[in-house]
């Protein structure tokens, strides 16, 4: 009944408010608080991530039951996505597969056990281990852990290089 009453009215905003507004408004966030503070019945978003085509970071959200929160990444699903409209894969044969390889808890869903999960890009094989085929060209990560994996007894270094520029003296 809420439904069909719902439908009858008018939408909470209304097109010429909408259309009205200019891009990126700033918007009250207590809307958001409302929203994230609902109950999720046992349930989590996990927001599974990726590099794209370009470099650029991707992702799509999937319920999970509350329990996978604690899985390992190995234990979630692997789930697909169409590579063509991101430029991983042709139009004709566009299913890529996401293997999941790390998960974080979810800074931007606070107060929940929402999960971030990071994945790398495949493409799919039947008859592979868990569907998964070769890693597909953009899926740099996978030959990057081949190589920490063959030095793995060695401990590796990392650093940050800051360049700065002088424009003019102060």
């Amino acid at each position: 009944h809420v439904v069909a009453s719902r439908s009858l009215r008018s939408p909470p905003f209304a097109p010429s408010t909408m259309a009205g507004m200019p891009p990126y408004t700033k918007c009250d966030l207590s809307i958001q608080a409302r929203f994230a503070e609902l109950p999720q019945g046992g349930k989590i978003m996990a927001e599974y991530i990726w590099v794209g085509g370009n470099g650029e970071l991707r992702c799509k959200t999937r319920t999970l039951e509350a329990k996978d929160a604690k899985a390992a990444p190995a234990d979630l699903p692997i789930w697909n996505f169409d590579g063509s409209s991101t430029e991983q894969a042709p139009g004709e044969d566009s299913e890529v597969l996401l293997k999941p390889c790390a998960i974080y808890k979810d800074p931007f869903r606070p107060g929940s056990p929402n999960i971030l999960v990071l994945c790398d890009c495949y493409k799919p094989d039947p008859d592979g281990p868990r569907g998964l085929g070769a890693p597909i060209p953009t899926n740099t990560r996978v030959y990057a852990n081949q190589i920490m994996d063959k030095v793995a007894s060695h401990e590796p270094w990392f650093g940050i290089e800051q360049e700065y520029t002088l424009f003019e003296p102060d």
